[in-house]
């Protein structure tokens, strides 16, 4: 049975191994943590973000491999790639890998704070020159964002109509989830990949009280709350979106955001609604 105090212990144990062997490994030219362990933000729970940089010509995922294998007996793999793993060992530890050639590498807002175990002369000046760096949402990552809420929200129409309670659920939860990515852009911080809650809710969270206790206050979203739900998240994106445009600078259709919202209705009492042309 899982000890979760002796989480961090198995952890740096695993950590140790690969640092061990990427400093004895001459095909590796520079090794970094990024994540919690770079932050120095790490809790029980935490997993190994591992950035590796290799010479050219070696074959990028035998590297995988072989790192993968020497540094403890795994129980799984999640995913292995050309250049990225996600492996799970015995220990509860997960170990997410990715590794690079050294004309990939360039200044990045994710480098901006990491844990540098093996450099070759380039990642501490990268370091440096991503500290000047901040995120700042593109016309196309905003409009992708705003779409997939729109779609969300049509679908949701149907599934309710349909009664796909589970569908329902799946599709409320991508709603507050484009939401918070909203909050995140709106804060300036750069958002997570479609449905990745991770830090998002809990400790690490960077929402305040008031964007917590509304997320939670739908989680679950309750079919009976449909109605309720709608309207509230409808003023929360609005809002968010205004902000995010004003301040970057982008465009944002308002017509089009007002047309989506009064094209459909979840009140109980409008019962089969036409959807007009």
């Amino acid at each position: 049975m899982l000890v979760d105090s002796n989480l961090p212990v198995d952890r740096d144990r695993l950590k140790n191994r690969l640092i061990r062997l990427v400093k004895e490994d001459e095909d590796i030219l520079g090794c970094f943590f990024s994540g919690s362990i770079g932050t120095k933000t790490e809790d029980n729970y935490s997993d190994i973000d591992a950035r590796i940089i290799v010479k050219d010509g070696i074959n990028l995922k035998r590297k995988q491999v072989g790192i993968i294998r020497s540094i403890g007996q795994y129980l799984f793999i999640e995913k292995l790639e050309e250049r990225s793993s996600i492996i799970h060992y015995d220990t509860f530890i997960k170990l997410d890998l990715f590794i690079y050639t050294v004309d990939e590498l360039e200044p990045s807002i994710w480098m901006k704070e990491i844990n540098i175990v093996k450099d070759f002369g380039l990642l501490e000046e990268l370091c440096e020159k991503s500290q000047r760096l901040s995120y700042s949402i593109t016309q196309r990552e905003f409009d992708q964002l705003l779409h997939s809420y729109y779609a969300d929200y049509f679908e949701l129409y149907r599934c309710w109509k349909r009664e796909e309670y589970n569908y329902l659920e799946h599709l409320t939860l991508s709603m507050k989830h484009c939401l918070v990515s909203m909050w995140y852009v709106s804060k300036g911080y750069a958002p997570n990949p479609e449905m990745d809650w991770a830090k998002y809710e809990g400790r690490k969270t960077k929402l305040s009280h008031l964007e917590t206790n509304f997320i939670l206050s739908f989680t679950p979203c309750r079919v009976e709350d449909l109605e309720e739900f709608t309207k509230k998240i409808e003023i929360l994106v609005f809002e968010a979106a205004e902000k995010i445009a004003t301040y970057n600078r982008l465009s944002f259709s308002q017509e089009t955001f007002k047309k989506v919202h009064r094209r459909i209705s979840f009140s109980q009492e409008d019962g089969d609604i036409e959807i007009k042309e």
